[in-house]
């Protein structure tokens, strides 16, 4: 119990741009939208075969709702997240690759799902997300005033 209310105390203290810096929201829905993706191989064939040697062929049970929620919620995390981040830092080059990436996943998911195309713009957004992620974590934004 007292743990618990240390916990919240620090979780009170602590400003959002901390918040974002400690538990690392952007990073943690980027593997949530790989996961997403993953449990749906009929959506994502390309990913067939890489969810089957991880050993997550038993997420395809769950494919309507990581398709119809997991997939949005967590790239709504990542996008706000990324928003946050460019607010404060004010890197514009770095700010509009991490948004772009969510922002292209909702385009798929909602405007473009019904065309042919929309398959490779879902995996090219996908990598560019994680590539961003990388970046992130190889040299962070130094803020700009």
């Amino acid at each position: 119990e007292l743990f618990m209310i240390s916990q919240v105390n620090l979780q009170l203290q602590l400003s959002g741009s901390e918040i974002m810096k400690r538990f690392h929201t952007d990073k943690i829905g980027t593997v949530g939208i790989w996961i997403a993706a993953l449990s749906c191989p009929a959506c994502f064939p390309a990913f067939i075969s890489l969810a089957s040697v991880m050993g997550l062929g038993f997420l395809s049970v769950f494919e309507s709702i990581a398709i119809n929620y997991l997939l949005p919620f967590f790239t709504l995390v990542v996008l706000v997240s990324n928003l946050y981040s460019w607010f404060n830092h004010k890197n514009h080059l770095r700010g509009f690759l991490n948004t772009t990436s969510p922002f292209v996943i909702f385009l798929v998911l909602y405007v473009f799902w019904e065309f042919a195309f929309s398959r490779t713009i879902f995996y090219v957004a996908l990598l560019l997300m994680s590539f961003v992620a990388i970046i992130d974590v190889i040299k962070p934004i130094s803020k700009r005033c």
